[in-house]
């Protein structure tokens, strides 16, 4: 037996002792919580093994100990998986709203170069020029 049991086997002894010492009264009150209780469940839930001590009326202690509702079995695998390709969605998505904000900075850098090119004084003719590429890439570097 291992620690947890004996801590419920000692629990149990504990509350059939104090059961039988609850007046009448109580013990009606708690039956009729634990019956209303029961009503309002969805679906009808078997009960556990493990049986500890609740009092009830006609002096027998019945109540059921249990981790939690039953959950349906998912296997670990489909669990790992489904967490997985979670994961991998998330990155996906992260790297593409990169993506997307790097594409907009370039574009209002290039907007805001092309702004004060033409808001510049500069005459039509230099923008004809060969040597205008290299004086914009010029500029490029120096604000950098």
């Amino acid at each position: 037996m291992n620690n947890e049991q004996r801590f419920a086997g000692q629990i149990r002894l504990a509350l059939e002792e104090s059961s039988e010492r609850l007046p009448y009264r109580v013990s009606y009150r708690l039956q009729s919580a634990r019956l209303a209780a029961l009503s309002r469940m969805t679906e009808p839930q078997e009960l556990p093994a493990q049986v500890l001590a609740m009092p009830s009326p006609s002096g027998a202690a019945a109540l059921a100990l249990a981790d939690g509702p039953p959950r349906a079995h998912v296997p670990a695998g489909w669990g790992r998986l489904a967490m997985g390709l979670l994961s991998a969605l998330v990155v996906a998505g992260g790297l593409y709203a990169i993506s997307e904000w790097t594409e907009i900075d370039r574009a209002d850098e290039a907007a805001d170069i092309d702004l004060a090119v033409l808001t510049d004084e500069v005459p039509i003719s230099a923008y004809a020029d060969r040597g205008f590429g290299v004086f914009i890439e010029n500029l490029k570097k120096n604000a950098q």
